[in-house]
């Protein structure tokens, strides 16, 4: 038994998409708008597994993991206001550049020069873009949670690829959840994703990129390459067709590009480390 709850391949892969997936499916007939938080129970049963989810003494990695607590709650109030006025976006980037700040910060004071202030400047407006672009698009639930699946799924292996095991593995359990979340709505006839899946899927896989980057060897235009996701998931779609179909005609753009990310990578870096 130890050995399965250790296994990489379990950790990051099956226990994230299993807890989603029976998660999703009771929850898209119980609590139906909210049912995104089975992604984010998913996500935190595998970081459980992988690092005792422990968020003291604050590392940078635990830092990650405590943001994605407190942009939960953000994505709770959030849907409860939901005629959020359009500024609130601005307010989405500025909050996903301070939490980029709040991560990169010892790697920040302990460099002289220009470096560590281009550091700053682009891996905050990465995360900011994410945050605020996937978080316009909560109401159109086929386009941002095939952007989440992708976005999360590129990241995860090109963290892998970039030589850090736990940064890949906490990405690749975001993609195993929202793959499981996925097949529960189109199971249950229904796809929602709102402000309680979105906020902290969207800022777990922006700082776990920039993670990667900063404290890995994660080449810094992958993350130009995963940054155009969002802008991908609005290629237009034929209107009243069935939600699979949409998702199957976003997954054929999205994947491309994802899988972009993940080639440059292994140019860049070589053969994964598992």
């Amino acid at each position: 038994m130890n050995e399965l709850l250790s296994n990489p391949l379990f950790q990051s892969g099956v226990a994230p998409f299993v807890v989603t997936l029976l998660l999703g499916l009771i929850l898209y007939r119980t609590i139906g708008f909210w049912a995104g938080i089975a992604v984010v129970a998913g996500f935190y049963v595998s970081a459980w597994l992988v690092t005792d989810l422990k968020l003291f003494p604050l590392t940078s990695t635990r830092k990650i993991l405590l943001l994605g607590l407190v942009a939960l709650a953000v994505g709770l109030i959030f849907d409860l206001y939901r005629s959020a006025p359009r500024w609130m976006l601005g307010l989405f980037f500025a909050a996903g550049c301070a939490a980029a700040v709040w991560v990169v910060w010892p790697v920040f004071v302990r460099q002289e020069g220009w470096e560590p202030w281009l550091m700053v400047v682009l891996g905050g407006g990465y995360v900011g873009w994410l945050l605020a672009s996937l978080v316009a698009l909560r109401d159109q639930p086929e386009r941002v949670l095939s952007a989440l699946l992708a976005l999360a799924g590129g990241t995860g292996i090109s963290v892998l690829l970039g030589a850090s095991a736990l940064l890949g593995q906490l990405a690749s359990a975001i993609a195993a959840a929202m793959a499981a979340y996925l097949l529960a709505g189109l199971f249950s006839s229904r796809l929602v994703a709102g402000g309680l899946l979105v906020v902290p899927v969207a800022l777990l896989c922006g700082m776990l990129g920039l993670a990667g980057q900063v404290y890995a060897r994660l080449p810094w235009y992958v993350l130009l390459i995963l940054a155009v996701i969002p802008l991908v998931a609005r290629v237009p779609l034929p209107e009243g067709r069935p939600s699979w179909l949409k998702i199957a005609l976003l997954l054929l753009c999205l994947v491309p590009v994802a899988g972009g990310a993940i080639y440059v990578t292994w140019i860049q870096e070589g053969d994964p480390l598992f």
